[in-house]
């Protein structure tokens, strides 16, 4: 155990990872399966995956050279498809910046050695999701955020601390969400004895959209689980509104920083440029398709 560590050491050096402890790195490797390619004398190569509805692939780390043996090893360990996806069996942070860590790397940093490798072995880019990051001590809301709020206000609109004893159709509204994870999210967070505020939009006092639920990490970062407007008030610029008043409102709860990701052609990515966020990298999720 101690030569794979000090391996991962040695290697994890050289990316954006954020290092495991030892207890960490042991249990990763308990949790799932893993090939090691070595010589005489020392390990060369680790790669990290789990077989369930697909071979997802969790951590490739070594010497180049090593990548396509560990690869032709693996599909003759596994028989389903192989994946490179952000829902990986074992979350792994990562440096947004030398101050700001995002809790889960994504996929592969999109032309990177390592993703070059997998296109020549065969894998497919199924997405580009960008990774984006935004300093909060400094955040400002737009003026003009205030000024088109005020012009909803006077057709029943506002952007609110969700109150149970005051805004409506909370049922209906996780009924009509687009993503399940995000109703399971809102469901699981109300159902806690001390649930995490949960910043909404309404028309007259009827939920139509939701950001959150909100918390701030031990290292300061802002969390929220998502974000959506119902498609029956889309198009109003409540989206840019709500998502301002995220940022000021995790600001306000003493979070330091933001990092989210999102696909390159969600236009959702054209709020978070002009709230300030800038993208911090790209990643490729991938897939490699058994003939």
């Amino acid at each position: 155990m101690k030569k794979s560590y000090d391996f991962y050491l040695k290697y994890i050096k050289q990316t954006k990872y954020v290092p495991l402890s030892y207890d960490d790195f042991g249990d990763m490797l308990t949790s799932l399966d893993y090939i090691i390619i070595k010589n005489e004398t020392e390990i060369e190569g680790l790669l990290v995956y789990l077989e369930k509805d697909y071979v997802d692939v969790n951590l490739i780390l070594g010497k180049t050279s090593t990548f396509r043996h560990m690869l032709e090893q693996l599909l003759t360990k596994t028989k389903k498809d192989l994946r490179i996806h952000y829902q990986k069996p074992y979350p792994l942070a990562w440096y947004a910046n030398e101050d700001m860590i995002h809790p889960n790397y994504l996929g592969v940093i999109v032309d990177s050695t390592l993703h070059k490798v997998l296109l020549d072995f065969g894998f497919k880019d199924t997405s580009i999701q960008d990774t984006y990051y935004m300093n909060l001590t400094t955040f400002k809301m737009d003026r003009t955020i205030h000024e088109r709020l005020e012009a909803l206000n006077n057709q029943g609109y506002d952007v609110a601390l969700y109150n149970p004893s005051k805004h409506t159709h909370m049922t209906y509204f996780l009924d009509n969400l687009l993503s399940s994870s995000f109703k399971t999210a809102i469901e699981n967070n109300l159902n806690k004895q001390k649930p995490y505020p949960l910043l909404i939009v309404t028309k007259d006092h009827r939920i139509m959209g939701f950001a959150g639920p909100l918390c701030i990490a031990d290292d300061f970062r802002g969390v929220f689980s998502g974000i959506e407007i119902l498609s029956d008030v889309r198009n109003l610029g409540l989206g840019k509104i709500l998502f301002q008043h995220l940022c000021f409102t995790l600001k306000k709860m003493g979070a330091r920083y933001m990092t989210l990701f999102t696909g390159r052609n969600n236009v959702a990515k054209f709020i978070y440029l002009q709230s300030g966020f800038k993208v911090a990298e790209s990643f490729a999720l991938m897939l490699y398709e058994r003939n």
